[in-house]
């Protein structure tokens, strides 16, 4: 298999979740210097259960990506000792069962924005002015189909994922003349165990499987998609 990403620094933030455990996977297969924030023991040992090799070839770093300083001081040390800085993926962020406007808290609101937003904004924040330092760089960052059109129960995650989009968009505008690709994918339901678990009775197949999204995710970071900037993809699969 070519690698395609030949010592190419990426991090992946939500790097140990089930979608990033695909791209994880997929990108380290083709070459890259992988480095993963992580803030859950839990999923970080599940994936080194699962697959012991990874931490042969994956940095793991604990970092509270809400924190902002934190975030700055992770970033600039991966550049520091990786002497680079290629590809920033932002998966990380998280979905709660939402309730009406009406019944809802302002804390709803807050905890979507938080998970979703604010960690892409963080990572962003301070990745780019590295990029622009360098040169080059690709980020892409995940909304969800949610992100594109709300629905009753879901306006907080709805309005979060909207506002990656909005982000992406203003970001590739800001910088797509200085060498830099800023790109989003809107996955549909994944088909993940957690899924499964918590809609049973649905059609698994018409979901969109990790893999899937992982690919687009590594075409939107190779120079194949150096003529994509501020694109919201969808990956939604036959549902």
């Amino acid at each position: 298999m070519p690698k395609e990403f030949h010592k190419k620094v990426v991090i992946i933030s939500g790097g140990t979740g089930a979608l990033g455990r695909a791209v994880t996977l997929q990108i380290v297969e083709a070459g890259a210097t992988v480095v993963v924030p992580f803030i859950s023991e839990m999923r970080l040992n599940a994936f080194l259960t699962d697959i012991p090799k990874i931490a042969q070839t994956v940095r793991f770093e604990r970092v509270d990506l809400m924190n902002l300083a934190r975030t700055k001081q992770f970033v600039e040390g991966v550049r520091e000792k990786e002497a680079g800085l290629d590809v920033v993926v932002n998966l990380a962020g998280g979905y709660r069962t939402g309730s009406s406007v009406s019944e809802s808290r302002p804390g709803d609101f807050a905890t979507m924005l938080d998970l979703n937003f604010k960690s892409a904004y963080n990572m962003a924040k301070v990745a780019l002015p590295i990029m622009l330092d360098i040169g080059s760089g690709n980020v892409i960052n995940v909304g969800a189909r949610a992100g594109v059109k709300g629905t009753a129960g879901n306006a907080a995650y709805s309005i979060a994922k909207s506002a990656v989009i909005r982000l992406t968009e203003a970001m590739a505008d800001e910088v797509k003349s200085n060498g830099i690709n800023v790109n989003c994918v809107l996955p549909g339901i994944i088909d993940t165990p957690d899924n499964r678990r918590d809609i049973p009775d649905a059609d698994f197949s018409s979901w969109v499987t990790p893999e899937a999204v992982a690919d687009v995710i590594l075409f939107l970071a190779s120079p194949k998609a150096r003529a994509l900037h501020g694109a919201a993809i969808p990956v939604y699969g036959t549902g």
